[in-house]
This record gives C-alpha cells, sequence and structure tokens, in this order.
C-alpha cells in the first residue's frame, strides 16, 4: 500500500488550481456575475470532472509525537523495533552468526553476590583442583566483579571487559555460524567449522576462541579451546538476559576438561549480574 501526506497548509490537486488575482477580487459587479452565471452553467458537469482541491489543515491542537510516546509508553524504536521484528527472516540451522532482533547483551554489570552463590563459587573452584587458601581468598575478593559488554554489527561481535581483584581482562569475541546469505551445517561427525580468533584468558593463557548464537539468536555462546591450565580442557560460556528481568545478564561457565572420559566431571557454575542503577531482590 502506499501512503500519501499533504504537509500542513499546502495545497494538493488533480489538476491545475488557478488563483484569483487581487485585481479581479475588486473587480466590478458585472464581472463578478458573468462568472457566477458561468460556474452555474457548469453545474451540471459531473462533480468527478471537476479538478479537485485539498488543503492540509493546519493542525493546532495535534498531539505531537512526543506527546503520544508519553500517553502510549511506545517510543520510535520500539515501533522500528517492532517492525523489524515482525518483518524478520531469520537464518536456517541451529547456530547464527547473528542475534536475533530486539537482542543486545551490552551493558554495564555488577556481579550479584549471595550465600549460595559464594558455596557455588567455592564448588567450582575447588572441581578446577584449587587448594582451600586459593578458594577462601577467591571467595572474599568475588564481590568486586564486574563487566561491560557491547554488542555490534547485530550481534557479530561482542567485546567484554572483566573488572575484579586480579585486574582488568578484555576480549572481542566474533560469532559465525548461518546469516542471511550463508547457511551453518553441522559435518558428518556433527562438528562445526566456526571460525576461530586469538584471545587471551583471564589466567593470561593465549587461546583461540569460537562463538555463535543459539537458542534462536536470544544465546550467545563461546568456546576458548586449548586451554592448559585445570589439567588442560576448554570452557564454555552461554551468556543471554533473563527472560524475567531484562536488567539481569546471566552467563553459564562449563569447563569441559579433556580427561573427561577418564572419569573427570565437568565443572559449571552460573554468573548473574545486574545493570549498573538497577535494584535486584534476592531474598532472605
Amino acid at each position: 500500500v502506499t501512503w500519501r501526506f499533504l504537509r500542513e497548509g499546502a495545497v494538493y490537486g488533480d489538476a491545475a488550481v488557478e488563483f484569483p488575482n487581487i485585481f479581479d477580487v475588486f473587480g466590478s459587479e458585472e464581472e463578478k456575475k458573468k462568472k457566477t452565471k458561468t460556474k452555474e452553467g457548469d453545474s451540471g458537469a459531473s462533480a468527478s470532472s471537476q479538478p479537485r482541491m485539498i488543503v492540509g489543515d493546519i493542525l493546532d491542537d495535534a498531539t505531537t509525537s512526543e506527546e503520544a510516546n508519553e500517553l502510549d509508553g511506545t517510543s520510535k524504536l520500539d515501533i522500528e523495533a517492532e517492525i523489524e521484528r515482525e518483518s524478520w527472516v531469520p537464518p536456517s540451522g541451529e547456530r547464527w552468526a547473528i542475534a536475533a532482533p530486539g537482542v543486545d547483551l551490552s551493558g554495564k554489570w555488577k556481579l550479584i553476590i549471595t550465600e549460595k552463590f559464594k558455596e557455588e563459587y567455592d564448588e567450582f573452584l575447588k572441581s578446577l583442583g584449587q587448594p582451600l587458601i586459593v578458594r577462601g581468598a577467591a571467595v572474599v575478593l568475588i564481590g568486586n566483579t564486574r563487566e561491560e559488554t557491547k554488542q555490534t554489527d547485530g550481534g557479530r561481535t561482542l567485546y567484554i571487559k572483566g573488572i575484579n581483584a586480579k585486574g582488568v581482562w578484555e576480549r572481542t569475541l566474533a560469532s559465525s555460524g548461518s546469516d542471511y546469505d550463508t547457511a551453518m551445517t553441522p559435518n558428518a561427525d556433527g562438528s562445526y567449522d566456526h571460525v576461530s580468533v586469538p584471545i587471551v584468558t583471564a589466567d593470561s593463557e593465549h587461546v583461540m576462541a569460537q562463538s555463535w548464537w543459539e537458542s534462536d539468536g536470544t544465546v550467545h555462546v563461546s568456546r576458548t579451546l586449548g586451554v592448559k591450565k585445570y589439567g588442560g580442557g576448554s570452557f564454555e560460556s552461554r551468556r543471554y538476559l533473563d527472560p524475567k528481568n531484562g536488567d539481569v545478564y546471566i552467563c553459564d561457565s562449563t569447563f569441559h576438561p579433556n580427561d573427561a572420559l577418564e572419569g573427570r566431571e565437568r565443572s559449571h557454575l552460573r554468573w548473574k549480574f545486574i545493570r549498573e542503577g538497577k535494584s535486584y531482590y534476592v531474598g532472605e
């Protein structure tokens, strides 16, 4: 459908419209009568044959866009995002290079600390082989943990800066997978050929990282390959926003040991962050 709008105060017609000369306005009565007779003689013509003219009303009392947004709580960005969401065609396959419309992990985050989390963190470190003295110090200092994330290029790039007692840890992850023009399918053995990028881990190890989006573009998955610490293995992180609270950012971290076949179990920990400036009720 084509929508046509007329600027306020402007004039629009199907044919040229002749405006009276200023001198005609003050012309003789005889001239006015002639014009009147002419109009009466043409009145029998079909209305559709007459040039039509539309004048754009000046809507002095119209509600402005800003006022409308305040009334219905919908911003221009919300409308554009909804249009994009409705017209968006998702990529094929289970692993995408891009995020779904409206999914953005960008923000500044503070770790949510509870007694339960401290216990889980201690067990996580224990499963990684860390001694009691190291675990005790880490649990005390964990409260200073923060993260800053910046998602760009439709989710293809995710910059992460971690801040804790050990210092600052920065890395940039590049997602690969199905896109608008390409489709990624698994190999015969179930593996995928993702793009690998070099990063430095929190333990200062130089490794390769692969990233992609799962769960219809709502969960960002990354995996570091070639980790030598903790007996060797790889770390997997699944990052997403809490479906019940978009100001809560979750990172499920799992360590996959190389000797898993020998009976060693994977180590897992869920990190939950609250957006800076927001509040989160953790209960008693």
